[in-house]
């Protein structure tokens, strides 16, 4: 579904990525892992198109997605969820879904779609009409995810997605993405620093130092190497 290709980006004369390679597979969590400052957001965001590439290739599903926009990278079906818990606070948790469906569904087939993504967020159901601004980190973190969803995507960029979590809100939102990879054939590429929660629910894991690829092996591989963990992931 996903293939990176030697893939480097620059932000003037730092070197954020040097010939990243990978591939997520359809269907499967693949972890992207490493320090703070590594390169990860920075891959994320480029698969996405919000920065642009200095040499390289990112396809997905065999479409190059080199120079196009980031609403056509949407429309092919990729959904980014940045880190930070990035919803409008302004609106209700209602108002904060329905944007995420606006330009792809009709009224009917909309409220479909909420109807599922609140069914996988029994929280979000409770209090729709309550803004955004009165949410607790887990709760907002889950409207980020489910605004995402929305729009029916095929890959899910997720970036952070337990950063200041409480333990146990962190574990349901690992055990929901697992959930969706392996029962709707959701392919996500997962950004995190709770190294030992994304080794757990991926199939696959890449390891990022200073830019570049160290490692890209299945994530059993990965958690079973002391001497990589040690050195690459803190533990």
């Amino acid at each position: 579904m996903l293939d990176v290709e030697d893939l480097s980006v620059s932000y003037g004369a730092v070197q954020a990525l040097q010939g990243v390679t990978f591939q997520a597979r359809e269907g499967t969590v693949t972890a992207v892992l490493g320090a703070n400052g590594a390169g990860k957001t920075t891959l994320l965001r480029t698969v996405s198109g919000l920065v642009k590439r200095q040499s390289g290739n990112v396809s997905y599903g065999g479409v190059e997605l080199t120079g196009l926009s980031v609403e056509n990278i949407v429309r092919l079906g990729i959904s980014h969820v940045p880190e930070g818990r990035g919803v409008i606070e302004e609106l209700t948790i209602d108002e904060n879904l329905r944007l995420g469906t606006l330009w792809q569904f009709g009224r009917q087939e909309r409220r479909s779609v909420l109807d599922e993504i609140y069914e996988l967020f029994p929280q979000l159901a409770q209090r729709k009409r309550r803004m955004a601004s009165t949410l607790s980190g887990g709760e907002r973190q889950m409207l980020a995810i489910g605004r995402a969803l929305s729009s029916k995507p095929k890959l899910l960029l997720l970036d952070e997605p337990s950063l200041g979590l409480a333990p146990l809100v962190t574990a349901q939102i690992m055990a929901l993405i697992q959930e969706l990879a392996r029962e709707t054939r959701l392919t996500v590429v997962l950004v995190e620093q709770n190294v030992r929660s994304a080794l757990s629910i991926a199939e696959e894991a890449v390891v990022i130092n200073l830019g570049r690829v160290v490692i890209a092996d299945t994530a059993a591989s990965v958690a079973a190497d002391t001497e990589l963990r040690h050195l690459y992931l803190g533990f």
